[in-house]
Order: structure tokens, then sequence, then C-alpha cells
């Protein structure tokens, strides 16, 4: 039996796929971001969806991922952000991939290979132009960058459509608004010296993050994911988006303890009176953090109840004094919303010093995910 399940409303991602579509620039398309199972959510479903709303470009992290897609019927431009290894080159042309290019010695192997094959594959080149990850590194390095893009572009088997970056979104302060401008001005500036040499490449260094705050640098592509699922309404709140995401549990003990009773191991929590408590089979196990213990919350009969000691395994504590008659078998609302009170995976990202798909990626696959509006 499950007694813990989520929610995903595919109504609502398809809504949030128009809404952010009509604030963007009418020269600026999507890629929708549905890596790491779209952030735990459901990569093929969610994909599937957006593909009949409109959505003409995905990004994946592996090459499995993107293989995956194609097999549940997914037409689609798709990107794979982590360069394929050389024994995938084959598979990735054969289903009509689009690889990344970081590495010059790392291409050449597989335009080797795509020569003796006499096959094609199309490719972005990604640039690193301060995250100090993947790609050719531009800082302190601008003009031998741009002539090992340009050793890319020359590369035989190789249809290189497309250029992007990751920029560092160090935040809203001044220090982090002047270091993630200067990435994205770099990114422009070896942009415009591609163009005036002849190559003109789809552009894309933005996604949901910094979309809100450089709104100038969308370019032709922005990549997005959390914003897409809008599991941070408040966040987006610019955007109109709404949450995709409930996960629900149902109590399998109400019981009371007395006061001082240590709760769950280390005793990290004692009653401070005699209190009611609410035992739900979710824990760590099924992708709630540990960091919740005694900070986070869950939502019965409508209103938010404190988790108390450390969350389990398989179980997690609720002290459920003040609400009535809460009985074995209610639902507790972990995220989403009931009645009005609502939860969302934005409020246990702030908790737990993370970010929302920190959160969603790590919910285990014994979690059934049911899909509403699944026609």
């Amino acid at each position: 039996m499950k007694y813990t399940w989520m929610e995903i409303d595919l109504d609502v991602i398809g809504r949030n796929y128009k809404k952010i579509k009509r604030n963007l620039s009418h020269d600026t398309d999507i890629i929708a971001v549905v890596k790491a199972d779209a952030y735990g959510l459901g990569a093929v479903p969610i994909a599937k969806r957006l593909e009949r709303t409109g959505c003409r470009h995905f990004a994946v992290t592996f090459l499995e991922e993107a293989v995956e897609l194609r097999k549940a019927g997914i037409k689609a431009e798709i990107l794979v952000m982590m360069p394929v290894e050389s024994s995938e080159a084959v598979s990735a042309a054969d289903y009509g991939l689009t690889v990344t290019m970081a590495d010059y010695i790392h291409a050449k192997k597989i335009s080797d290979i795509l020569v003796r094959k006499k096959i094609f594959l199309k490719a972005h080149i990604k640039l690193d132009c301060g995250l100090s990850r993947m790609g050719i590194v531009v800082n302190d390095r601008f003009d031998e960058a741009v002539k090992e893009a340009m050793k890319f572009i020359a590369l035989p088997g190789f249809q290189v459509r497309g250029i992007y970056t990751h920029i560092t979104a160090a935040g809203l302060s001044d220090e982090g608004r002047k270091l993630d401008k200067s990435e994205l001005d770099i990114f422009k500036k070896f942009v415009g010296v591609l163009n005036k040499r002849g190559i003109c490449l789809q552009r894309h260094c933005l996604c949901s993050e910094p979309l809100m705050n450089y709104q100038e640098y969308q370019g032709d592509f922005i990549r997005i994911g959390s914003l897409l699922y809008g599991v941070n309404p408040a966040r987006y709140k610019a955007y109109g988006v709404e949450n995709c995401l409930s996960m629900k549990s149902k109590i399998i003990q109400v019981k009371e303890i007395p006061k001082g009773a240590s709760v769950s191991y280390g005793a990290l929590y004692a009653a401070t009176r005699k209190t009611r408590i609410a035992i739900v089979p979710a824990g760590f196990a099924d992708g709630l953090r540990r960091a919740l213990s005694n900070t986070g919350g869950m939502i019965v009969h409508g209103r938010k109840v404190p988790i108390i000691g450390k969350i389990c395994c398989d179980h997690t504590i609720l002290d459920v004094t003040d609400i009535e008659d809460v009985k074995e078998g209610d639902i507790v609302t972990i995220l989403g919303k009931e009645g009005e009170t609502e939860q969302y995976a934005g409020e246990f990202a702030g908790l737990c010093h993370a970010s929302e798909p920190e959160i969603t990626s790590i919910f285990a696959s014994r979690v059934p995910r049911i899909y509403l509006n699944n026609e």
C-alpha cells in the first residue's frame, strides 16, 4: 500500500508555458528543461504535454534522458547539455539529438567517428564566461577562445547551430548583479565577434532566475525549468505561474505523549506539554530532507502543524495538539494547498538553504506520481 504520493497537474504546466511565452520577446523561444526527470516530476508526461502545447525545444543532461524522450514519441529538438562520449556519438545522431561541444580534443574524437560513419550531428558550443564549469574558458583569453570556437565550427561531421553559457547568477546584491552582467556582456561580445565573421548561431544564456533580472539578454532561447513548474509561485509572481505539484500522505497513528517525552532519534526535541502527535509514513527515503526536522511543517485539516524531532527514514512526526479530531487515515498535505493554507517547494527550499530543484529532484521513485489532466 502506498501511503504517500505526488500529484502533478499537467494543465498547470501547459498554462505556465503559455504565460511565460507571452512575456518573452517575439523572437525568443523556450527550451524546456526536463533534465533529472524534470526535477523529479516526470520528464516523459511533462514533455508530452508541453509538445502538444507548442514547445519545440527541450534540454536534458545525459544522452539516456534524451533517448527516453525519443522512445516516448517526442519529436521536438532535444539538446543534450553534457558532452556525449565517443561511444554515444552514433546513437546521438541516429536519434536526431543536439549535443554540446565544450572541449576541442573531445569534439575532435567525435568528429573523426562522424566522418568515418559518414553521418552528421547537430551541436551547440558551450562557453565558460565565469562559472568555471563546462565550456571554453573565455575570461582572460578572449581571442584564444574565439579561435577555439572557430575550430569547433570547422570540425567535419558537426552542424554547429547554437552557442550558450550558464551564468553564475550570484544574486540580487550589487556585487552579484555586477558579476552576472559581466558574464552576460562577455557572452554578448563573443557572439558579436562571431557574427562579424559571418557565423550566426542561436544564442541562449538565461534560465529561470536570471530571466527575472536580465530581460535584455533573452537571445534566441531561454532555458526554463523551475519557472515552468511553478514550484515557487511567489518568486515568479511577475509571470503569474501556478504551482503544479502537490505531495500528500496519510496519518498512520495518532497518540498522546507526556510532557518531557523525547521525540525521534537523537532526542533533539522534548515535548513542552502533553502532546498529541501524528505519525506520517514519509521520511528521508522518500526525499524529505532532514534539515526540515524541528523547522518545517505539514498541513493537516487546513492548518499548518510543526514537524517535531528528527525526520526518520520512513516516518515524520507532527504535533497536532491544537487540531481537533485528527485521526488515523486523515490526509496530510506535505506540499500544495488545503483550504486557505498552502506550502510549496519554495518554502522547503528556504528552510534548507537550497533551490527548488534540490527539493523536488530527490523525491524517491517509491513515491507514486499521479498526473492530473493527463489526456
